[in-house]
């Protein structure tokens, strides 16, 4: 169409109008026309309900990111208020509550076996016997080591007799001759006033008596020496049987060591020996449990060494029934990462109990508390322990939520913020859900 007949067309629609406003008669009114139509306005509704809906949507769906799974897919516990024990699972080995060791005191070679392994033997009972040739070689000769130091203590006590009585003749002698000096010397001084006994003899009386005076002290002085040197002679004499006679008790207490005996009644749960086979000294051959008591070996981890303490309590359920162990013994060192505990069972052991049975035990490390407690899962690596999913009262949704939890046992953890009692939990693993604020949980399979 060109520009004119556009031009014309509009001119007659203009003309088309005036004809029509001067047909109106005086009666007719003109019509205000709406902006607001009843259309318009349900129109306008729906464009605000679209537009609520979208935003509503998108805070749901669009900033919470939103995961959608099957609920039979997931495990769900409710926290519960209850009383918390922190413990650890411990494994441990039945084994007797005293064992006695063999050991060859001297070796030897294997003569005579009198029991078999895994008898019941009672104390002092002949098990073994050993032959030993320079064992019993070595007591003959302490025999005549013994018996020729004896004969030489003896001999000298002899020589120390009859040197003894030598000197007191020899002192008996010259006190008598002592005595005849005196009493001649006495009589002579009396007759020199009147001249019968001439001085110079006197005089020669007077020497002879000093000089046998001087003879007794000698033979005095002699006796003493001589009795101090056989006294030394005949005590490491004495010393010398004592010690060959204390080396022949052990020799002959080795001999008799040859036929090995049990310390102790019990069971031989250990013995290795065979006719002819050679023993070394300290080798060992067997050894005997005590069957009337029984406790437990455990290995814990080196984590918890500074809160294991003698006297902490242990259950373990034997026969369908708990039953309470105590911590005896704590050895301090650390091998492979693990250190040994001994636990003994309170009272008479539980009937039916075995050496060398395996009992899985809860050792508890902690004094209990009342708390809010949840159960133990894969969701407190997943998270660290900082948040959950917490299900709806209605149980189509899990919302994520943060937590603070404190300890934790193999069981149950100790919910310390966050969470109230009655509320539910999804407590499976959270490996898939990192990444999500919201869970739909839905109904049925697929």
């Amino acid at each position: 169409m060109s520009k004119f007949e556009r031009l014309k067309l509009a001119a007659r629609r203009d003309a088309e109008t005036v004809a029509d406003l001067d047909a109106l008669s005086p009666m007719d009114k003109r019509v205000k026309r709406r902006f607001v139509t009843p259309r318009g306005a349900l129109m306008a509704g729906l464009l605000l309900f679209v537009v609520v809906v979208s935003a509503f949507g998108y805070w749901r769906y669009g900033l919470n990111r939103t995961l959608t799974v099957g609920a039979e897919r997931l495990t769900v516990s409710t926290v519960e208020s209850g009383i918390f024990r922190e413990y650890i699972p411990v494994t441990g080995n039945v084994v007797p509550k005293d064992t006695v060791y063999l050991d060859a005191v001297e070796g030897g070679q294997v003569t005579q076996v009198m029991v078999e392994e895994g008898a019941t033997v009672t104390q002092g009972q002949p098990l073994l016997q050993l032959k030993n040739t320079n064992l019993q070689l070595q007591v003959v000769t302490s025999e005549a080591q013994l018996a020729e130091q004896i004969n030489n203590l003896n001999t000298v006590k002899l020589a120390v007799a009859q040197n003894q009585l030598a000197h007191k003749r020899d002192l008996i002698t010259v006190a008598q001759k002592i005595d005849d000096f005196e009493r001649k010397l006495s009589r002579s001084r009396k007759l020199i006033a009147s001249g019968a006994t001439p001085r110079a003899e006197v005089e020669d009386m007077e020497a002879d008596l000093g000089f046998a005076k001087q003879e007794q002290a000698a033979l005095q002085e002699a006796q003493r020496v001589d009795a101090e040197t056989q006294a030394q002679q005949v005590t490491q004499m004495q010393t010398a049987v004592d010690r060959i006679t204390a080396s022949l008790d052990i020799a002959r207490q080795n001999l008799d060591n040859l036929v090995m005996k049990a310390p102790i009644s019990g069971q031989l749960t250990l013995f290795e020996a065979k006719l002819g086979e050679s023993k070394a000294p300290g080798q060992r051959i067997g050894q005997i449990d005590d069957v009337g008591g029984f406790k437990v070996s455990a290995y814990v981890d080196e984590f918890y060494l500074n809160r294991i303490v003698i006297g902490q309590v242990a259950t373990a359920e034997i026969g369908g029934k708990d039953v309470r162990l105590d911590v005896a013994k704590i050895y301090p060192n650390v091998r492979d990462r693990q250190f040994q505990v001994d636990l003994t069972f309170e009272g008479t052991p539980p009937d039916g109990i075995r050496r060398g049975q395996t009992l899985r035990m809860n050792l508890e490390i902690g004094a209990e508390a009342k708390s809010l407690l949840l159960a133990n899962g894969p969701y407190v690596d997943d998270t660290g322990g900082n948040w959950v999913f917490v299900v709806s009262p209605g149980g189509g949704e899990a919302l994520r939520r943060s937590v603070t939890i404190g300890r934790r046992n193999p069981d149950m953890v100790e919910v310390t913020g966050g969470l109230k009692e009655g509320e539910r939990v999804i407590t499976s693993s959270y490996t898939q859900f990192t990444n999500f604020d919201r869970i739909d949980l839905r109904q049925g399979n697929g």
